[in-house]
């Protein structure tokens, strides 16, 4: 049996701990990943995982096998993966599943970029109202922020980081535009990003909120265009991206509101399933991510119902 194949379907049953998730990954039967580690096993003549009904763990050779043995697997598919992007057209169609926090009218820009430099590509956007699952899901690739908790064996990159801004309406309290802080508003509601997917500890922004604004009647949504709109409505202060509401800011629907602390930002990131065979569609909108790395500010965003026409749903 394939050495390489071996190696591979040993690395994804160590981090999905199934052989039949491993083998549904690398799409191959479930007795054929079993004879593949079975095959490595009996070459290196060590058990290099335990076996249950109900579980598969490492042995200690598997750990210490496994600790080398993935950054030369990685490596592999890294080349790989570059070769195939050089030799192919990105063409076909490419699943996007996207987390609430990225905000729609930045992805559309996005997109039109994207479209614009690979025209045989059609994009499909899935915004999530829950946990977002690649393989489940059969989605080619995920945009989150990068506290994401996905599951399984995914590819993390990170390729920007939002700057956050507190905004409100004249509506929402008299004179909020001549207050200097966020303390001095009484009685506070914060209007905050929350979509249950990650805990206060691994999010700067939810842990900012929870330090800086605990006395606060707090309304959650699971959308930064949402929070945008409910601000506009004067439903209470919103902690978002800077990007999202320029143009509010620029023609009064909202207002800056000031904080005696540093505000924080939002990373964003963009997962896929792996580095190995890598699609050339999807490399190409890695590609284009990564080329975004270090940009201070994001391209502004579109404006109130426009974000609707790239929806997917």
């Amino acid at each position: 049996m394939d050495y390489l194949q071996s190696l591979r379907m040993f690395v994804k049953v160590a981090e999905l701990g199934s052989f039949t998730g491993a083998a549904d990954q690398l799409k191959v039967s479930s007795a054929v990943a079993t004879r593949s580690v079975a095959s490595l096993e009996e070459r290196l003549d060590a058990r290099l995982l335990q076996r249950t009904t109900r579980s598969v763990t490492l042995t200690e050779a598997g750990r210490l096998f496994l600790d080398r043995v993935r950054t030369i697997v990685d490596d592999i598919d890294d080349v790989e993966g570059g070769l195939l992007a050089a030799t192919g057209v990105p063409s076909g169609t490419l699943r996007i599943a996207v987390q609430g926090s990225v905000g729609a009218g930045y992805l559309a820009k996005l997109l039109s970029a994207y479209t614009e430099r690979h025209p045989r590509v059609v994009p499909q956007v899935i915004f999530a109202d829950g946990p977002i699952s690649l393989v489940e899901g059969r989605f080619d690739a995920a945009l989150t922020n990068d506290t994401y908790p996905h599951a399984g064996s995914v590819v993390v990159r990170a390729f920007a980081h939002l700057k956050m801004t507190l905004v409100a309406s004249p509506r929402y309290t008299p004179g909020i535009h001549r207050i200097a802080n966020l303390t001095d508003i009484d009685p506070l509601v914060m209007l905050t990003l929350d979509d249950g997917t990650t805990g206060t500890e691994h999010d700067p922004v939810r842990r900012w909120l929870d330090t800086h604004t605990a006395h606060a009647t707090r309304i959650h949504a699971n959308n930064s265009d949402m929070l945008r709109r409910m601000a506009i409505e004067g439903m209470g202060v919103a902690l978002v991206p800077a990007v999202l509401v320029e143009d509010d800011l620029d023609d009064g629907s909202l207002v800056p509101v000031s904080s005696e602390t540093a505000l924080p930002s939002m990373g964003l990131s963009v997962a896929y399933g792996s580095r190995r065979n890598l699609a050339p569609n999807v490399r190409a909108l890695v590609d284009l991510l990564v080329e975004q790395a270090g940009y201070e500010r994001l391209p502004v965003p579109l404006r109130h119902d426009d974000a609707a026409l790239v929806s997917g749903n």
